[in-house]
């Protein structure tokens, strides 16, 4: 073998451990759940927590339809969808064979967010609906660092369509809060003023006068305008808690950046 092709070989080697077996290596496991909400982040409030751990709770004791929340400090530069959706096979989330199951994800460092779904529930929750939940109850929340309201908002949403769904009632879930939008102002009516534009021309050519002169008053005082509205048991690590039965995630639900 030449020099050359003995190059080659060594940079081939070096491209495959950088590109396969680097990222394999530097990638940290995941962690062990410890519930139905696992705020590894610690950034939910403990009277949020208390809600939300009381809403997933009840769901499960009713339906068997776990919903699982889980925020990190970072996800070590993972691709954050494909993270999620092994994260929620790692853990198993609902039966096995049922798969339904709900993930409600967030990642403080990427600022990320997700809502993954298992196939059960797919019918349901839908990919639209999903995203709709993240735009409307999540994110404007999110992005202002209210991480225990949004979270809370996305978890009532979702615990409430699959309670309309498995009929049943949820008696501690309260009610999903949405950030008021800016209100759009209230531009002056063009009609007033055309009304008088209409009588000074006239009234200037009965007296031989030019209407120009008025032209300016109404060119240089605009103060009307509009705007625009801004809105934006466990099956491999055990426990002493359900909801974690080997069900699996076909990659449905939405994300995004908060």
């Amino acid at each position: 073998m030449g020099r050359s092709e003995t190059r080659l070989t060594i940079i081939l080697c070096i491209l495959f451990w950088l590109v396969v077996l680097g990222p394999a290596r530097a990638e940290r496991p995941f962690p062990r759940p410890i519930g139905l909400v696992n705020d590894f982040a610690n950034v939910i409030p403990p009277s949020y927590e208390q809600k939300i751990k009381a809403i997933t709770a009840e769901l499960l004791q009713k339906t068997g339809i776990p919903v699982v929340v889980v925020t990190m400090p970072d996800i070590g530069g993972a691709e954050y969808n494909d993270y999620v959706n092994r994260l929620y096979s790692a853990w198993g989330i609902g039966k096995k064979g049922e798969d339904k199951g709900v993930l409600i994800f967030v990642t403080i460092k990427e600022r990320k967010m997700r809502i993954e779904t298992g196939y059960g529930v797919e019918g349901f929750l839908p990919d639209g609906l999903v995203g709709e939940i993240r735009d409307k109850y999540m994110i404007p929340y999110l992005k202002q660092n209210e991480f225990g309201k949004g979270i809370l908002n996305g978890t009532v949403a979702v615990a409430s369509i699959i309670a309309k769904h498995e009929g049943i009632k949820l008696t501690g879930s309260p009610a999903v809060q949405e950030l008021p939008r800016k209100r759009r102002p209230r531009g002056i009516s063009l009609l007033p003023i055309i009304v008088i534009f209409l009588i000074l021309v006239f009234s200037s050519r009965r007296r031989g006068g030019s209407w120009i002169f008025f032209l300016p008053f109404f060119l240089g005082g605009g103060g009307y305008g509009g705007g625009r509205s801004t809105g934006g048991g466990f099956g491999g690590f055990g426990g002493g808690f359900g909801g974690f039965g080997g069900g699996m995630s076909g990659g449905g639900g939405a994300g995004g950046s908060f």
